[in-house]
Parts: C-alpha cells; structure tokens; sequence
C-alpha cells in the first residue's frame, strides 16, 4: 500500500501524464472553501482509483510467526479472551516483578486470570502473585514526571483560562496578538499551564497511554483493534468518543505514514461533531475581541490563522487531497455522518487544521537516554494549544516549554519587564543556526520575516558568543548528574542559580548566559516528562 504522499505523488503524475495540471491548477484555483478543495480532490483521487482500501493486516497478527520483543506488542495484537493474551499478560507480570512495579505485576496477574490462562502453569504465576503482594509496600514511587505546577489562585489571570495575571495578550497591526508581561517577570516563574484541547501520541506507542500520554509499563489494548492502548479502563472510556471511529481505519492510516499535521486535523474534527451545526458562529469577528481566552473552548483552535491566502495552488492541492484521503476512510468504513452537511463540514475542518497546525500545533516531549547515556528531547506526541499559539517567536526566546504528560508549563528563563513581549521560539535558534537559514525556514512555515532584534542585530552561534567576566558557574559534576537525569540535582540547581540569572543579563548575547540557561532548561526537563528505562 503506498503511503499518504505516494498516493499524491501518483495522482500528480497520472496527471502530467494526461497533460491536465494546468487545467486542474486553473480549476482548483477557484474553490474558496476548505471543503470545496477537498471535494474537488476527493473526486480525482476516485476517478483514479487512488482512495485507499482498509488494511486489516494487523488484525491478522495471530498469524504472525516472528518473535514479538515486547510483551506490551503481544498484548496489542492479541484476542480478547485467548489464551495468548493471558500468557502475554503473564509473561509481562514476570517482568514487572524483577523491575519491581509490584503493583503493575499484580494487575498484569489478575488480568491473565480473567482471560483463560492455562491451568497447568498457574501455580507458578499464583506464586509470584503472592510474593508480589507480599512486596507491594516496598515498591519505590516511580513518577513520569513531577507533581503538574499550579499558578496560585491569587494569580490566576481573569482573562485567560491556563495563564498567569503576569501576561496579557496584546494585539497590534504589525504584530497580531502577542503576549506581553503586565509586571515584572523573573527568571523561573510560571506563565503558562495549558491542557491541550486536543492531542495524540506519535511514538512510543507500547509504554504511552492513547488518550493521557503518561508513561505506563502496563498497558491495556482497545478491545476493538491493535493499534491503542490504555494505562486504565477510565482511560478507555474517556477515549471512546473519538475513538469508535478512528479504531477501525487506525492500521491503516498509520501504514499510510500521516504525521501529526494529518492525524490532529482528523482527531479534532471528529471530536468537534457536536459543533458541527454552529461551526459558521464560530469564525472570528475581530481579531482582539474582548472575551475571555479558554484553552478547553473549540472556538480559539477553530480561529487559528491558517495563511490560505499565502499557500502555493501545489501546497493547497497537496493538502487538500491528504484530507479527501482522511474523508474517505471516515465515510467508507465509519459511521460517523448522518447527512451530506456533516460531510461538508468534516472536510471544512480537516483542510482547515492541516492549515493552521503547520504554525500552531505543539510538539510534546520527553527526555530519554540518547546512545550516549544522555537524558536529552524527543518528541512523543503533538497537541493544539490555543493559547500558547499566542506567542511569538524570537530567534533567542526569554521563556522555556516543558511537558508534563499533555499539559504544557511554560516559565520564564531570563527576566521579563512590564510591557515587554513574551518570546517563544519555533525551532530555529541563533545559537545553532545561521540567520539566512532561520530566516528561510521561517518564511517557509510561518509565512513571516523574522525582524527580531536577534537577528536585526545579528547575533553569533554559540562558539562565537561573546565571554562576560562571571562567578556564576554549575559544577563539572552537577552537569554530569543532570547529563544522567538526576532530579534531586535538578531542584537543587535551580534554587542555586536561578537568582543569578538576572546578573547575566547586563549584557547580551554572552557565552555564560547562554550555557546557564541551557542548564535551566535541563533542569526543568527534569521535573516534567522523563522515560527510565527499566
């Protein structure tokens, strides 16, 4: 089965091979909706026999006769109710019980209980059972990530759901919205505790919850197909809304090779269905209404700003058959529209959020041991957050992103003073990264010429960076506990350094400024998602 891309790819050459893009080009130019692009797609990828069918080779793993690694895997792909699946829960129990998840073992031995689990090698597994029981108060707490930080009531903005009332959002013609500081800010406070309104997991699929994203080494699969599973039943439940539909043609979306710029768009159109009749009172009437800003409310996602009108007719098209591709598989093998409006309106939404996701969706991360033994980023999943969309980019940002399972915490890293603008960063940092690359990059994705004062003043890469004279230093072997991800080395470098930060800032760009927050930075990645290997 070819992928997502390969089935555009095939399409666009079938047609140069007739000789029609540019009479398609000329045709599609002139659809002013999402939903009339995606039609208009949706009817040449039929007439070329190019939809995709469902692929079920998953759901034949039974079949399957290699080696399975994981026993997470076998729990995936195996029937609920066979014995395969107690054994691979049994099998699974044993590990956990060298690990010393005790309470995870003894989940893990009930659930290969409850699904026939051959009488003839109970007596071993009831064993185990009960030396687990017996060690379960000595099980060591194990947490993916710190307690999720709480901006206090008294601080709590009126304004905006998940923010702190040390930052507004702001709006200038030059600028947009924006977020800048009401007060001042120092290094390490909280901004920002926003929940996605909505996520999905993109790695790690056999020790991360489907819906939560937290780490778990005991997960349960979805009881309908072989590509989700759950930390908890309750899990299971929450997910269902969203879930019934996607279960069936999830095998082969993922074999299509969607990223999170196809998979969020679907997820959010689905979970919106209930919208679906006021979708047209949704659209922004101005820009900087006055309202309050909330990060669980569709209305703020559905108005992110999608560039349509400064998309290539070729980025356009691609896109718009990518979502006929995602409507098809909904209308085919789902049950999910009721009437040729709810159809419409799927497609509106899929093309619209595969436009504005490529400039406002969220990566979520953790930090894992690299072949280097190194606790260092990789992405897990992606969200949409609405409000951290708010900010915007600087080529050196003065605030810092950490994931504590889907909720994001945003801090500060150096000092921010009243009225001044709140600077995320997009991925293109001065430090590593050439001006005339960050700039291209940027023009590319977000449409913008970057004028920060980063690069209007042209600051250097790291090796270059001026040196300060500075007292302030972290030790050789602090670096190397933090390297190694040790969390009590973490809170004690923060307490210690945090107040120095605002000594380094006299004078900026510097090398010492520079690795000091790279310290900070690691510190907080700590406290927030970190898979142990076990």
């Amino acid at each position: 089965m070819m992928d997502a891309d390969g089935i555009v790819a095939e399409l666009l050459r079938l047609l140069g091979t007739k000789r029609r893009v540019a009479e398609v080009s000329k045709e599609f130019s002139t659809k002013r909706t999402n939903a009339e692009r995606a039609r208009f797609a949706y009817r040449l990828l039929e007439a070329h026999e190019l939809l995709p069918a469902l692929g079920n080779e998953m759901f034949k793993a039974k079949k399957n006769g290699e080696a399975i690694k994981l026993y997470t895997h076998s729990v995936a792909l195996a029937q609920e109710g066979a014995e395969n699946l107690a054994l691979a829960y049994a099998n699974r129990s044993a590990v956990l019980f060298e690990e010393r998840f005790y309470e995870e073992c003894l989940l893990d031995i009930d659930r290969a209980l409850a699904n026939n689990y051959p009488d003839n090698l109970k007596m071993k597994l009831l064993s185990r059972q009960e030396k687990a029981k017996q060690l379960k108060a000595k099980q060591a707490p194990r947490a993916y990530h710190e307690p999720i930080p709480e901006i206090p009531e008294d601080h709590r903005n009126k304004r905006i759901q998940c923010a702190s009332d040390a930052i507004k959002i702001h709006c200038t013609e030059t600028q947009g919205r924006h977020v800048i500081a009401t007060r001042d800010v120092a290094p390490g406070e909280i901004l920002v505790v926003e929940k996605p309104f909505c996520h999905i997991l993109l790695e790690q699929f056999y020790n991360h919850c489907h819906e939560c994203l937290e780490l778990c080494y005991n997960l349960i699969p979805c009881t309908g197909c072989t590509q989700v599973l759950y930390c908890s039943d309750k899990c299971g439940q929450d997910a269902v809304a969203y879930h019934k539909y996607e279960c069936r043609i999830l095998a082969t979306v993922k074999k299509l090779k969607m990223d999170k710029l196809k998979l969020l768009p679907m997820k959010i159109a689905l979970l919106v269905k209930d919208k679906y009749s006021t979708i047209a009172d949704t659209s922004t009437a101005d820009a900087c209404e006055d309202d309050t800003y909330c990060s669980d409310r569709y209305k703020e996602i559905h108005n992110l700003i999608p560039n349509t009108s400064k998309r290539l007719v070729a980025d356009l098209f691609d896109r718009a058959a990518t979502a006929a591709i995602i409507f098809h598989l909904i209308k085919k093998f789902t049950d999910f529209f009721q009437n040729d409006e709810e159809e419409t309106v799927f497609q509106e939404l899929v093309l619209l959020h595969m436009q504005t996701g490529a400039c406002n969706f969220h990566e979520i991360t953790e930090l894992a041991e690299n072949q280097d033994d190194i606790y260092s980023p990789e992405e897990l999943g992606a969200g949409a957050y609405s409000f951290l969309s708010m900010f915007n980019h600087r080529c050196s940002p003065n605030v810092v992103r950490n994931c504590y399972g889907a909720v994001i915490v945003m801090r500060a890293v150096e000092s921010i003073k009243k009225g001044e603008q709140c600077y995320d960063n997009y991925g293109y940092h001065h430090a590593v990264m050439p001006k005339t690359t960050r700039q291209a990059k940027l023009k590319r994705q977000y449409f913008f010429d970057c004028t920060c004062e980063v690069c209007t003043d042209n600051w250097p890469l790291y090796l270059d960076l001026p040196k300060i004279k500075t007292d302030v230093r972290v030790l050789e072997g602090d670096i190397f506990r933090l390297q190694q991800g040790d969390v009590e080395t973490a809170k004690r470098v923060l307490w210690e350094i945090l107040p120095k930060l605002k000594g380094l800032e006299e004078v900026k760009p510097n090398i010492s400024l520079a690795e000091i927050q790279e310290v900070v930075k690691q510190c907080y990645g700590l406290l927030a998602n970190v898979r142990r290997t076990m």
